[in-house]
């Protein structure tokens, strides 16, 4: 063997090892790599074909933050866009319920619900609304892009806030049949039954005044007799309901003193009510918890 073969065999001996333990290895390479592949999780679609809150984007459509509350205060801005499929800002919007769109907020112990109705000036919504303690946050944005129709189904968008330091969280109240705002007592009528879980119930609630006797004064507010938010205690998901079809006229109806809204509620667990109806002019809250079984 020549000088010249004796000086390359070191090299070639390595390439030989390394050719045969790529060899070895390579099928336990891609089993693993298959493994990994398939254990990727789908991501789940949403419960709810409108959007539940839950997400900063649905159906194409993104709710892009301008301004979020930073610190505790009776009043911070909100601000964020509506970004639309093709992925510019949108500023066309049917109106439902009186309204362009309605913004919901609610810590995630499912205290300090608020509603409001931020305005829209060039493509930026806007809005003013309480943070009196810390702790997470969620806003929720319910809109009717246009040409969708008035009877089509809303988008609804969520983003989230988070306000540091101390903070008191306040326990989910237990089920209970009445709820008292100081001036009206809203009962409802099944009392504290169970909901089943998927089946559509109309929920049936009276409403009375301090002395007992029923309240016949029911009046239109944003288009419908009332409204119902409802949140999924584990996870916040935000279903809205309304009682009643929308109205256009003013002045009193609902003689009897009753508000009815159908729900069904997807996945079992408690979920906390917020209830909102109108009485001489004065918009009046009601808060509820159920279980869904």
């Amino acid at each position: 063997m020549s000088a010249a073969w004796r000086r390359r065999m070191p090299y070639l001996a390595l390439v030989i090892t390394f050719a045969l333990t790529i060899a070895y290895i390579w099928p336990a390479l891609t089993e693993s790599s298959s493994a990994r592949t398939a254990a990727l999780p789908t991501p789940s679609p949403s419960p709810s074909a409108h959007g539940d809150g839950l997400s900063d984007s649905h159906d194409g459509y993104l709710m892009q933050p301008v301004s979020m509350p930073t610190t505790r205060g009776a009043a911070r801005t909100v601000a964020f866009r509506i970004v639309a499929p093709d992925g510019t800002a949108l500023t066309d919007y049917e109106t439902v319920q009186t309204k362009l769109l309605h913004m919901y907020v609610l810590r995630d112990d499912l205290s300090g619900y608020q509603h409001v109705h931020p305005e829209l000036v060039g493509d930026t919504w806007s809005a003013t609304i309480g943070v009196p303690d810390g702790g997470s946050y969620r806003v929720y944005a319910e809109f009717t892009p246009r040409g969708r129709g008035v009877l089509g189904h809303p988008t609804t968008l969520g983003l989230a806030f988070l306000i540091p330091g101390d903070t008191k969280l306040a326990p989910l109240p237990a089920p209970a049949a009445t709820s008292d705002d100081g001036e009206l007592t809203l009962t409802r009528m099944d009392g504290v039954a169970n909901l089943l879980e998927d089946r559509g119930t109309l929920l049936r609630f009276r409403l009375t005044d301090r002395s007992g006797a029923v309240v016949t004064g029911l009046e239109p507010y944003l288009g419908s007799l009332g409204h119902m938010s409802a949140f999924d205690s584990r996870t916040q998901a935000l279903s809205h309901v309304h009682a009643g079809l929308a109205l256009a006229t003013a002045g009193p109806i609902a003689a009897d003193g009753v508000l009815g809204f159908h729900v069904q509620f997807t996945g079992r667990g408690e979920r906390r009510l917020y209830l909102e109806f109108q009485v001489a002019g004065k918009v009046h809250r009601a808060a509820f918890t159920i279980f869904v079984t």
